[in-house]
């Protein structure tokens, strides 16, 4: 009888059915009861286990991380078509995160943590701003001998043609300086 119910309980605690105190019992029993069978064998005896509980111990760290700045353009028409010009450089700003730091022992008896449980921004980044030229100076058809404007033509022009008084500041391409004191049309 004692090797019967040592098989069952075996096979009961393999399988995860019977707990160690149980177990413990069983087999004290087992070697209390008398042995009917010729041979003796050794009764293993089972000691509890004691399972270590775990301890946290929990910190706060805080962390600075940079905030990066983001990039805009802006069209400007005072700049040469093509031209860029930064109006306002960039500048990262910085935002704090706290920590909570869960650290268990004895290590191993379960996974520690780090958790951020705020986060807030201390300094705003500055946005950059650059400038894209799109201005295109107009085709004129001015001729580059006088001011103000006198068209540029290729046949000869007189006074009467252009109407005004003018400053030669080149050539006289139309001869309409003609005491060449660098003004034409004195007449106007």
């Amino acid at each position: 009888m004692l090797g019967k119910l040592k098989a069952w309980f075996t096979a009961l605690s393999t399988a995860g059915k019977v707990g160690v105190v149980a177990a413990a019992s069983i087999v004290g029993l087992a070697a209390a009861s008398p042995n009917t069978s010729n041979t003796s064998k050794p009764v293993a005896h089972v000691t509890p286990q004691t399972k270590t509980s775990c301890q946290a111990s929990v910190s706060y760290s805080t962390e600075t991380q940079p905030v990066a700045f983001t990039s805009s353009t802006v069209n400007d028409d005072t700049l040469a078509k093509g031209q860029t010009k930064v109006t306002t450089a960039g500048v990262n700003g910085e935002k704090e995160l706290q920590h909570k730091l869960t650290k268990y022992t004895p290590q191993g008896c379960r996974a520690d943590t780090d958790e951020t449980v705020s986060q807030k921004v201390t300094k705003d980044p500055v946005n950059q701003v650059t400038a894209i030229g799109t201005y295109v100076a107009p085709q004129t058809n001015c001729n580059p001998n006088y001011s103000p404007c006198v068209p540029n033509v290729s046949y000869d022009l007189d006074c009467p043609d252009i109407g005004q008084r003018v400053s030669v500041i080149g050539y006289d391409q139309y001869h309409l300086d003609a005491d060449h004191d660098g003004i034409g049309c004195e007449s106007y």
